[in-house]
């Protein structure tokens, strides 16, 4: 028996073990993307959340029959499913429709999800689970019931905390409660959690992230009634529940009012504060951009900065995104004109103060124009974004452009398509990961009902899988077992899983599909055979190999 190696070192990364049989993988063609559910049931409001170790996690409701459960799905850094296609089901429930509810994960790798749950009864409790990476159901097939009342319970939303807690946050009646899990799902925070609430006004959740020193930022939206201005408030809990940032709420914007069902997210600066972005419809329909500090100081003017000065058009439907080196803020919107007929993307740079960095009025990405230009979404990456939107000339009818900017607002990359099949779109949530890949999901009726989709776009724009490099090898060998000839070539890590390779032995090419970290082949081979890898090609010499 011969062998030959690969000079480099064999190093292999811990990934989400896999269930699935079938693998999938990125789409390089626009009008393929990745399916994560067929079936035909309405499947609807995906979230996405990007894992330290490449992988990805992915949560959505689906109606198969009699009412909307919750559902689950890890994929790793090659975009190939843990769970089976249509996920992992998480909770049976009997929802007639839903609402938002939140994804996450702890400091151990668990997915987290919070949700509204019906199963134990007519009215609606407050539930959160916790799935492993090899999708056990940690905290039991009910999870942990957060309420047990009938309180109109809403908006749950979760947070895996950097102590390796677990934070819940809900609206009960016109109150913002907030309640700590150790890792075995027990009560930190007393029976009742933290109380957030104000006599003379209704609370409701809008977002919650972990931030330093196991704390949560937690923002909400307070009104005094129907026809009363909506402002946004916001705290920061430290790990043991006290509040941070004073007594009394942090006032993000006071100077107007939201738009009605405007419950802004907003996204963690990476050092212990929030980034902001919302829009208002008075004294009209503008979007802003606000960064707190950690110490729960403005760093924009209060009430934020607007993302345009022109006083023809309206903007709605924010997204922002944060460059921690620089300090930095991104905003990116849905700009329309005062009859809001004709609709464009547009674009705002803001430095560390808030300060508008390209011109008064933005930068323009899609001028105004008849089609509608909706769900605009970015992550910061480079120097500037990656900006993502759905084109909709006709209801019905849309696609999904990209685009991506430095931090000048030049395009790096033009606008190209990351969904070129003409369907209805919406929901649409956007990540990068700590490699550089960004993806983004969204739901999809192009099946005639809605199933979820998901696309990853490389740092050069480009979809689907990059060329295999020779760094990513981490060896190869080869031995001859009865008179066959199997070459076993190794990855150092998951994130060209689904992909292939191409090995020629005796002059004839062979693909090498990659499972997890290994691409395998087997061949008659007896006598002498010439091996050499050809894609990627130039890692290793051509080497002979005798077999018995």
């Amino acid at each position: 028996m011969k062998s030959w190696r690969v000079r480099c070192c064999i190093v292999l990364f811990a990934g989400i073990a896999l269930t699935s049989t079938a693998w999938a993988q990125w789409p390089s063609n626009p009008s393929l993307n990745l399916a994560l559910t067929n079936n035909l049931g309405d499947n609807v409001q995906p979230k996405l959340l990007p894992l330290p170790n490449g992988a990805w996690y992915l949560s959505w409701f689906d109606n198969p029959a009699n009412g909307y459960g919750v559902y689950a799905q890890a994929l790793d850094a090659g975009g190939v499913r843990s769970a089976p296609l249509n996920g992992l089901r998480v909770a049976k429930l009997g929802l007639s429709s839903t609402e938002d509810y939140g994804l996450s994960a702890d400091t151990a790798g668990n997915e987290l999800i919070a949700f509204l749950d019906d199963r134990e009864g007519p009215n609606e409790q407050v539930t959160a689970a916790k799935i492993s990476p090899t999708g056990q159901m940690v905290w039991g097939p009910l999870g942990i019931q957060l309420t047990n009342n009938s309180n109109s319970n809403n908006d749950p939303k979760i947070a895996g905390t950097s102590d390796g807690n677990v934070v819940v946050a809900w609206t009960s009646n016109s109150d913002v409660i907030v309640q700590k899990l150790d890792p075995s799902g027990s009560p930190l925070w007393g029976n009742n959690g933290v109380v957030i609430s104000n006599s003379q006004t209704s609370y409701t959740l809008a977002d919650l992230h972990a931030a330093e020193n196991g704390s949560v930022i937690l923002s909400w939206v307070a009104s005094a009634g129907f026809d009363s201005p909506k402002t946004l408030l916001a705290t920061k809990l430290s790990g043991n529940g006290v509040a941070m940032w004073g007594n009394q709420p942090l006032e993000i914007f006071d100077g107007g009012s939201l738009e009605f069902g405007e419950f802004p997210y907003f996204v963690p600066d990476g050092s212990g504060g929030a980034v902001f972005s919302w829009y208002s419809d008075s004294p009209s329909l503008q979007v802003y951009a606000q960064h707190i500090l950690a110490n729960g100081t403005e760093a924009f003017p209060h009430n934020g900065s607007v993302g345009s000065n022109n006083a023809t058009d309206v903007r709605v439907s924010p997204t922002v995104s944060y460059l921690k080196s620089t300090g930095e803020t991104f905003l990116f919107w849905t700009e329309e004109d005062s009859n809001q007929v004709l609709n464009g993307v547009s674009g705002q740079k803001f430095n560390s103060t808030g300060a508008q960095q390209w011109g008064s009025n933005g930068l323009t990405i899609v001028p105004l124009g008849s089609d509608q230009q909706l769900f605009v979404q970015n992550v910061q990456i480079g120097s500037g974004a990656l900006v993502f939107w759905v084109d909709e000339p006709n209801f019905d009818q849309d696609t999904m452009n990209a685009i991506k900017l430095d931090g000048s607002g030049n395009q790096l990359c033009a606008q190209f398509p990351v969904s070129s099949v003409v369907s209805g779109k919406s929901r649409l949530s956007a990540a990068i990961g700590p490699s550089g890949l960004s993806a983004i999901a969204w739901q999809d009726d192009r099946t005639g009902n809605d199933n979820i989709y998901l696309q990853n776009v490389n740092n050069d724009c480009s979809l689907g899988y990059l060329p295999i490099q020779c760094s990513q090898l981490g060896g190869a060998g080869s031995r001859c077992v009865n008179g066959n000839l199997n070459v076993e070539i190794r990855l150092k890590d998951l994130s060209n899983d689904g992909n292939s390779l191409t090995l020629q032995i005796n002059s004839v090419d062979h693909t090498l599909p990659i499972r997890g970290t290994t691409a395998k082949i087997s061949v008659p081979g007896q006598g002498s055979n010439i091996v050499q890898l050809t894609n990627p090609a130039g890692c290793a010499p051509q080497q002979t190999v005798q077999c018995p």
